[in-house]
């Protein structure tokens, strides 16, 4: 049952394009050998969400996270707020790198995946942060605004930045083989959350700076580099960016 459903979920996501299905008739057959599976589940009483392999459960987050991003794609570049990343992310995960403006959010979704799994740990864990001389760079702009209020915001910025530091440094110290602190001093147009980058089933998810708006409502996008297939152009090229920034002689970025 757990082999069959992991080759079912599989041979779903692999004929769609685009959240398309390519083929009708092999997407209902597919469906049914699902269906089949889950009665025969239910019969000899296999529960499914408890005694799954890692591997399936790890292919249920992909779908669920996969599914989540999609839905959110369609209004992604209205002006609101973007949602946090699942915490479910960190949990199907170990080597996480993260690059924002301030990470003012990014303890609580630790937080969040420590609660479900009190003992869980990571094997890296990398966090860059903008530098205070590029925050100007970051402000949101608004026609009517006076000077004063942006130098406010920028301040603002910074205090945010050094508190996420401090927290973030609190809670993962014991979380993890390694955690690195960084700060970009050059160039940072886009930010971006990565997971397992260098193997299939690595997640990267960015989101452009755009000039004067603020961070949080920038739209994004995610990146999965999917099981059996080679990485996307655009996985290769956000995964390169992420390992100049971890090279110990770029000159984007330096340890703090």
């Amino acid at each position: 049952i757990d082999t069959g459903f992991r080759f079912a979920m599989f041979a779903n996501e692999g004929m769609k394009e685009n959240d398309h299905v390519l083929s009708v008739v092999a997407n209902a057959k597919n469906q049914s050998v699902l269906t089949s599976l889950q009665t025969l589940a239910d019969d000899i009483g296999y529960d499914l969400t408890k005694r799954s392999s890692a591997k399936t459960m790890k292919m249920w987050i992909y779908k669920s996270d996969s599914q989540k991003f999609r839905r959110n794609h369609i209004g992604a570049l209205q002006l609101k707020a973007k949602k946090t990343l699942p915490h479910t992310l960190l949990l199907s995960h170990e080597t996480v790198a993260f690059v924002g403006l301030t990470h003012d959010s990014l303890a609580s979704v630790f937080r969040k995946a420590l609660s479900e799994e009190p003992r869980r740990k990571w094997e890296r864990i990398y966090i860059f942060f903008v530098s205070d001389s590029l925050m100007d760079n970051f402000k949101e702009w608004r026609k009517e605004s006076v000077e004063g209020d942006q130098d406010a915001t920028c301040v603002e910025l910074i205090q945010k930045k050094q508190a996420s530091k401090e927290e973030l440094d609190i809670l993962l110290r014991d979380r993890t083989g390694e955690l690195c602190f960084y700060e970009i001093t050059h160039h940072c147009s886009f930010f971006g959350s990565f997971f397992d980058w260098g193997a299939p089933g690595g997640y990267i998810h960015v989101s452009p700076s755009i000039w004067g708006v603020g961070v949080k409502m920038c739209p994004s996008n995610g990146y999965r580099w999917v099981l059996g297939d080679e990485p996307s152009h655009e996985f290769i090229a956000y995964r390169k960016g992420l390992e100049n920034l971890l090279s110990s002689e770029n000159p984007f970025a330096i340890p703090l």
